[in-house]
């Protein structure tokens, strides 16, 4: 009897430089929209690095550390994992299959300043202290959550050219808190006294009062009786950056279009600041999401169309066994919807 196991974990990272100006970094370096140090720069923090290492164990272990922050904060936004196992007495057939599913919903994230580094001048502020409204249950600071989503699909036995197998999928993930904040204040202040409180370009609002924007990944794992192994990664959220580890090693990655610096080394502002968050806000709307307000089948036919085309999944990675290769396993197995 051979005991078989592997693992694949997506690993969502919000790219920006340090934004410690204590320790040389820049305020607004977050990778996120300034709109002229009125709004989204307070409101989101980067990840404070531009990549990830290598090593899953030690993407887990980094910590950032900012004024603001009463703790170290993990430099990282999602982890997204699928463990599978088995015995095969031959090679070609499986008993006892098992499936271990794990995300970070359920990790504490630190708690963080709205208002950003102490001393920093920010609207954001104004709107906190107001003694009309109460965003935190009379707290000055929030917990920098996502509000988690998660479907998880069941063990599936699969069979490819004689070959047993088993496979599972997960899509995860989740919306920043302090949006879906916004989203509710926008509605408590009425569009007017909003765009006037927090000097909000008019442009900016209406993607996040639809839909408030998801980061998340889908990823299938399947596992051959002969040892061959395939991790597909069929979607992800078009903002941020995502790494797809295999057996605990960076095996793929999605591009990234960082907000860019002016001639003379400064951030942009305004929607020049990082034209890609701007994609991701409007791109919500359409099918191209799993948690977007349209059907199941809806999505299920935008993941299937770009699969039955012949592209790519936005990340992947196999290893052949003794009889099938990843390839073939590719060809045979469609997406698995764990709805």
């Amino acid at each position: 009897m051979v005991e078989r196991s592997t693992s694949a974990t997506t690993v969502t990272l919000l790219p920006g430089h340090s934004e410690n100006s204590t320790e040389g970094g820049d305020p607004l370096a977050s990778a996120m929209p300034d709109y002229d140090g009125k709004t989204l720069d307070a409101w989101f923090v980067a990840d404070a690095v531009t990549d990830l290492p290598d090593d899953l164990e030690a993407v887990r272990e980094m910590r950032k550390h900012l004024p603001e922050y009463d703790e170290g904060l993990r430099q990282y936004r999602l982890a997204n994992r699928i463990e599978l196992s088995f015995s095969t007495p031959d090679g070609r057939t499986i008993v006892t299959p098992s499936v271990a599913r794990e995300t970070n919903a359920d990790e504490e994230p630190s708690y963080v300043g709205v208002e950003g580094e102490p001393g920093e001048e920010n609207v954001v502020r104004d709107i906190v202290e107001r003694d009309d409204l109460d965003w935190f249950d009379g707290e000055d600071k929030l917990r920098a959550d996502v509000t988690n989503k998660r479907f998880e699909s069941d063990v599936a036995r699969e069979e490819v050219d004689g070959v047993e197998g088993v496979r599972a999928a997960v899509i995860f993930g989740g919306s920043d808190t302090y949006i879906e904040i916004m989203r509710e204040k926008f509605y408590e202040l009425g569009p007017i006294e909003f765009l006037e409180t927090t000097g909000m370009d008019v442009e900016a609002v209406p993607a996040f009062i639809v839909q408030p924007p998801t980061m998340y990944t889908f990823l299938e794992l399947a596992a051959m009786a002969d040892g061959t192994t395939l991790a597909r990664v069929w979607d992800v959220s078009p903002y941020p950056k995502h790494y797809l580890y295999v057996d605990e090693r960076k095996r793929d990655e999605t591009e990234f279009e960082e907000g860019g610096r002016l001639s003379g080394g400064e951030w942009r502002t305004n929607e020049n600041a990082n034209e890609r968050f701007g994609q991701w806000v409007l791109e919500e709307q359409d099918l191209r999401s799993p948690f977007s307000p349209h059907t199941r089948a809806g999505y299920e036919h935008s993941v299937g169309h770009v699969s039955s085309v012949g592209s790519s999944p936005a990340m992947t990675h196999g290893e052949d066994g003794d009889d099938l290769t990843a390839s073939a396993v590719a060809s045979a197995l469609p997406p698995l919807f764990p709805w």
